[in-house]
């Protein structure tokens, strides 16, 4: 087997998933009206919200109890900033956007553990998943001294072009709203999360990611990517994440759904795979791994590949919450010393 080089050993993980996306109905323009007016009034709030007859549960009326607003910035392409809100639905947990003229609702499918130990799930068949060569809530410490800018997460995903990806609040809502929920509660408390989502940017959302060997085209939109964030002021550091999120699945790719260089900065996944591809990919990036990975029915936590009958809890497991959390801590500190 061949090891990849840059600066130390990587390993490409491939994933496997294969489950198509199913986008859930947005609320209409009234409904997040009507959402706007109650939660200017302070929080928590509770109130009743009416449900549209295009939502993926059928016209009603939800009881919400909207307790607090995120703080992570969600920047979108046309420039529009996404509003997460958590709380409750119905009694479930739930993550509320405001994006644009949409609001959107998803509700998770199952609760977080209350320990952070797990039994991982038994290891997928060669068919489904691949390895190729090449909660603890206290917040994590920034050892820079005081006055030094704050250590950040920054996700960057650049939408390629033939992806198909235009309504923003659909792939906020399936995607990246509880991920953003997860990752700034539980994963990675204290850690600033940012998420820069770009398309139609020529050299980097039209990059050819159907030829050649898969991690040779992974290094490759890597350096693209770099390319454009120093050309836009940005310096990448081992904190910045960057994805190309594709449409189809290339052949290159051996099957899989998803890819990323495990410890590393670079990740693609595709719109044809589960909900959890993105933070799948992105975990791979942090060090979170296939094995520690949970079945909860009726779902799968987040480094899990599809499992037909199972929904993405859309959580990772205990254990891969901490691999993230000392990823990020190891990460912090290394670079404070640089």
């Amino acid at each position: 087997m061949q090891n990849l080089t840059r600066n130390n050993t990587l390993a490409l993980s491939v994933c496997l998933l294969s489950a198509a996306w199913h986008p859930p109905a947005l609320a209409l323009s009234a409904t997040a009206t009507a959402f706007d007016r109650h939660v200017a009034i302070g929080l928590p709030q509770a109130f009743a919200l009416p449900r549209q007859a295009d939502d993926e549960h059928g016209p009603g009326i939800d009881q919400v109890v909207i307790e607090e607003r995120l703080k992570t910035d969600v920047a979108y392409p046309d420039g529009s900033h996404a509003t997460t809100y958590i709380g409750k639905a119905n009694g479930q947990d739930a993550v509320f956007t405001r994006l644009g003229e949409a609001l959107s609702v998803s509700v998770l499918d199952a609760p977080r553990a209350t320990v952070a130990t797990s039994h991982a799930v038994p290891p997928v068949p060669e068919a489904d998943d691949a390895i190729l060569p090449t909660s603890m809530r206290p917040a994590l410490a920034d050892p820079r001294p005081a006055g030094t800018p704050q250590a950040e997460l920054h996700f960057w995903i650049f939408l390629h072009d033939q992806a198909g990806e235009s309504n923003y609040a659909k792939f906020h809502n399936w995607y990246i709203a509880w991920w953003v929920y997860d990752m700034e509660q539980t994963v990675t408390p204290g850690v600033p999360v940012k998420i820069t989502i770009k398309d139609h940017l020529p050299g980097v959302t039209d990059f050819d990611y159907r030829e050649g060997r898969a991690e040779d085209s992974l290094l490759s939109f890597r350096n693209a990517a770099d390319s454009y964030l120093y050309r836009m002021g940005f310096s990448p550091s081992s904190l910045t994440k960057v994805m190309l999120f594709v449409g189809a699945r290339p052949g290159n790719w051996g099957g899989a759904y998803g890819m990323a260089l495990i410890r590393d900065t670079v990740a693609m996944a595709s719109g044809t795979g589960p909900r959890h591809g993105v933070a799948h990919e992105f975990g791979h990036t942090m060090d979170a791994r296939h094995e520690h990975a949970q079945t909860r029915f009726p779902c799968v936590t987040n480094m899990s590949a599809y499992t037909i009958g199972l929904s993405s809890c859309r959580i990772y497991s205990g254990e891969n919450d901490l691999k993230i959390r000392e990823y990020v801590r190891q990460t912090i500190e290394r670079e404070s010393d640089h």
